[in-house]
């Protein structure tokens, strides 16, 4: 071989390990060295033991948690229960988050970033706020967009910026804050196997009641116990989804159960094996339907334990469900016979 080809070749062997490096860091960078930076709020994990109040916001949305000596619960409804793990990684990433990037500082290109001002109408910006038991705030933030490729394939970043600064900035951390209750607390209310309940009847104001129940066989299927004469079942009518709307309930928001609040009621009540049984009130506000739950039992199997997990979890409170729940619920004739 000529001692020219012989250079051109390995000139273009280089050249392909050259592009071949450069791909490999370009599609690897978690393995760089990490990216540090100052922290975005300097001390706050040596003082999270002072930390006694989370307030966020977004829009005309607000929720505020409380450390209680039971734990952390949602101030703003009634004191209930919230998820402890979800408050830890808050607190832990706020913690741990490090300025490594400065972005815009124009106003006009907050939006951009989810870092505008975070009390606007229909925003996607969220606050947080942090404060002691004196109410004092030892640490506050816009938290902007998800920056999902920040780090590589496994980490994110998140942008910020103080209320007080119009600087933007691009943190080490993925900061996940929201507003809505569901997201701080266990959203299933009511989680019984549908298979297992034996008989289900549903009423509704100025309606004919639905009664439903379970065939011969355990964890069979469910029928109408009697269809009106000349009438038969709409094409596509489920009935064991009627059944399965009423075994699991998950809220989207909590509060204090009112016994004296008006507003048109339906009521579903079901028995399930083990002599569980439980009723689920629906009441209708507004454009909202709230449910509050009641469980008893017959006897002291499977079935008294289950009312007491039920009644721990639901007693006093009023939980607001799903539109597409409610009308899963509440059926009325019209909606399952075809007109006559």
């Amino acid at each position: 071989m000529k001692p020219r080809t012989i250079a051109e070749l390995a000139i273009i062997a280089l050249v392909a390990v050259v592009v071949a490096a450069a791909s490999y860091v370009s599609q690897n960078r978690w393995s760089q060295a990490k990216v540090t930076g100052a922290p975005l709020f300097p001390g706050l994990t040596a003082q999270s033991a002072k930390i006694a109040r989370i307030e966020l916001r977004q829009g005309d949305k607000k929720l505020a948690l409380e450390r209680k000596d039971q734990g952390w619960v949602v101030a703003d409804r009634g004191g209930y229960p919230a998820k402890a793990d979800a408050v830890r990684t808050l607190l832990v990433r706020l913690g741990e988050a490090e300025l490594v990037e400065p972005k815009t500082r124009k106003s006009d290109r907050f939006a951009m970033l989810e870092l505008e001002d975070a009390g606007a109408k229909d925003t996607k910006s969220r606050e947080v706020r942090l404060l002691d038991q004196q109410g004092s705030v030892l640490a506050q933030a816009i938290i902007g967009k998800k920056r999902y490729d920040a780090f590589g394939a496994n980490q994110a970043g998140t942008y910020v910026r103080w209320p007080e600064d119009a600087q933007a900035w691009l943190t080490s951390s993925d900061i996940v804050v929201s507003a809505a209750p569901r997201d701080w607390v266990v959203p299933a209310v009511l989680e019984v196997e549908a298979p297992k309940i034996t008989s289900l009847t549903v009423e509704i104001p100025n309606e004919a009641p639905l009664r439903i129940e379970r065939d011969g066989s355990e964890g069979g299927k469910h029928k109408l116990v009697s269809i009106p004469q000349g009438k038969k079942l709409k094409q596509g009518a489920d009935v064991d989804a009627v059944v399965r709307a009423v075994a699991g309930i998950e809220l989207d928001d909590v509060r204090k159960l009112d016994e004296a609040a008006s507003g048109e009621v339906g009521t579903a009540r079901f028995e399930a094996d083990g002599g569980l049984e439980v009723t689920l009130r629906l009441r209708k506000q507004g454009e909202d339907t709230w449910v509050s739950i009641a469980a008893t039992a017959k006897g002291d199997g499977d079935g008294k334990k289950a009312a007491e997990t039920i009644t721990n979890r639901t007693k006093g409170w009023e939980f607001k469900i799903p539109a597409s729940k409610a009308t899963a619920i509440l059926k009325r004739p019209d909606d399952l016979f075809e007109a006559s």
